[in-house]
């Protein structure tokens, strides 16, 4: 698997133009931080929240493009998925299967992970931000 190979963030540079060759939609990638190396195990739950939340915006929120903000903080490595789609349908009850999934693999890692409407300027108060925040600690590879 290319993660265990190339890491999280190599992994992610080929992902993102991957999916927008799919899915057609146009995302905006940008990294901040000083990059740290992301543990395999980690690496691999942090993508299947990218891929799950990416999943989201092209099968269910009518954005046509999105932004996913990776950031190598001090203490945390953060990812943020954002789109100006129709937003998260009001008063649904249960979440979705996808978003149970996500939250479970942010709690695996010590992290957490939260979901919101957002009231962007120009998409008519609506779009969603995922949010992935993940303690440093658990997800750095240490050298052996």
């Amino acid at each position: 698997m290319l993660l265990e190979e190339e890491g999280l963030e190599s992994t992610l540079d080929w992902y993102i133009p991957t999916v927008e060759r799919q899915t057609g939609l146009v995302l905006h990638y940008e990294k901040s931080g000083e990059q740290f190396p992301v543990e395999t195990s980690a690496g691999v739950q942090v993508y299947r929240v990218l891929q799950e939340a990416l999943n989201n915006v092209s099968r269910h929120s009518g954005a046509k493009e999105a932004w996913v903000r990776l950031r190598f903080a001090a203490a945390q490595l953060e990812l943020d998925v954002e789109d100006h789609g129709k937003g998260l349908a009001a008063g649904s009850g249960q979440p979705g299967i996808g978003l149970v999934a996500m939250r479970e693999r942010a709690e695996l890692l010590g992290g957490t992970l939260n979901v919101s409407n957002l009231a962007a300027a120009g998409t008519n108060g609506a779009g969603t931000l995922v949010k992935l925040r993940i303690p440093r600690v658990k997800v750095e590879a240490h050298g052996e």
